[in-house]
């Protein structure tokens, strides 16, 4: 009975979370110079994670708040504080979940043959250029923030 007990709420557990193994690049133009991240982001019912190999940093998005840990704080901000890292999981979340007219709130959508291009709403636009994607079924082969600042974030998944 323990068994089946455990061998149920394994299934359950992976039911309603899920994870992304990725390559994460961001290129800095001020610096013209380039920095690579291996990372994971996991899916919950609850919250979204981003965390990063060989960094104690990790990201843990809530409905309502935004928490950052390394190994010995743990910070809690609200969205408005953090109104870039909002963004991103807002994002993260809408693309993962083929949320495509939640997307249309925040961007003007355009989509060809190789990629979804996300141009952003007047609000967005003076901090981001556009974003392109690509999902493959359910598996995001990539997405890149364009900045207006010219420095952008490619994440790969692996």
């Amino acid at each position: 009975m323990l068994k089946l007990y455990a061998l149920l709420s394994i299934f359950v557990l992976n039911l309603y979370s899920s994870s992304i193994s990725f390559k994460e690049e961001k290129f800095v133009s001020s610096l013209q110079t380039s920095v690579y991240k291996d990372g994971l982001i996991e899916f919950n019912s609850d919250f979204i994670k981003v965390s990063y190999k060989n960094l104690s940093n990790s990201y843990l998005f809530y409905s309502d708040y935004l928490l950052i840990k390394d190994k010995e704080n743990e910070q809690k901000f609200s969205y408005e504080e953090k109104v870039e890292l909002s963004l991103f999981s807002k994002l993260l979340n809408l693309i993962y979940k083929n949320k495509s007219e939640d997307i249309k709130e925040y961007f003007k959508v355009e989509k060809n043959e190789k990629e979804t291009i996300l141009l952003p709403n007047e609000y967005l636009a003076n901090s981001i250029e556009k974003i392109e994607y690509k999902k493959i079924g359910d598996r995001l082969a990539f997405l890149k923030i364009y900045f207006k600042n010219e420095d952008y974030i490619k994440i790969v998944q692996n």
